[in-house]
């Protein structure tokens, strides 16, 4: 191994230890305390409404979330909560949006130079690396696990820029039925939540919408449906 290939690896290896240490330190918290992320999101609540400074605190949590592997729609439902169906609308697109950048680019990082072609799924990959908006709007739409995307957009190399438009633009139907979802209910954990019955029906209504576009553009595109 050349000494600029030492080099270049050591920022992944570093890179690679603090994201272990970091999901380790969450689940032993978590595991001690007796709590889980729906728990824990709603302790955030107060601190949230709390200033003006709760919005970007919560884009800030929201932006580092991935690296813990806490469930984005917890806190998506929670912006709901908190800050309504306009503005939680709002500042969740801009937290998830950040936080796909970030986990897109420590995913890349992590693979260094190389583009990672793994030979399971090898003709999904082959789509998603041709058609990369069409196929990541699609992943989101179906709601594919949200982080897993990221990792895979960042590991096989994608277009940064065309897979964040993308995934902004898949995202936006999931990210408003969420949030309208949180506005409907009073906490995460309350074991009767107070539901508004027109957002509920809102949230549903633009999850289904969601999965019908995504119905259309695989028919126009049926290598897609892979």
């Amino acid at each position: 191994m050349s000494p600029s290939d030492e080099t270049r690896r050591w920022p992944r290896l570093v890179l690679a230890a603090l994201w272990v240490a970091a999901v380790v330190a969450w689940l032993a918290i978590s595991r001690s305390r007796g709590i889980g992320p729906a728990e824990a999101a709603d302790s955030l609540r107060d601190l949230l409404a709390s200033g003006w400074w709760g919005p970007l605190l919560y884009v800030a949590i929201y932006a580092v979330r991935p690296l813990v592997l806490f469930p984005a729609s917890v806190l998506t439902i929670l912006g709901g909560i908190v800050f309504g169906p306009v503005y939680g609308v709002a500042y969740t697109a801009i937290g998830a949006n950040l936080s796909t950048a970030v986990t897109f680019q420590a995913s890349r990082l992590l693979a260094g130079r190389r583009v990672l072609r793994p030979p399971v799924g090898k003709r999904a990959v082959e789509r998603l690396v041709a058609n990369p908006v069409e196929t990541t709007l699609v992943l989101r739409l179906v709601a594919a696990p949200f982080d897993a995307v990221a990792v895979a957009a960042g590991v096989l190399g994608l277009d940064f820029k065309a897979f964040m438009a993308a995934s902004f633009l898949g995202t936006i139907a999931g990210t408003i039925a969420f949030v309208s979802f949180g506005s409907s209910i009073e906490s995460l954990t309350d074991g009767q939540p107070s539901i508004d019955a027109p957002l509920l029906a809102l949230s549903i209504g633009l999850t289904a919408a969601g999965l019908l576009v995504s119905r259309w553009l695989r028919s126009r595109r049926p290598e897609l449906a892979a």
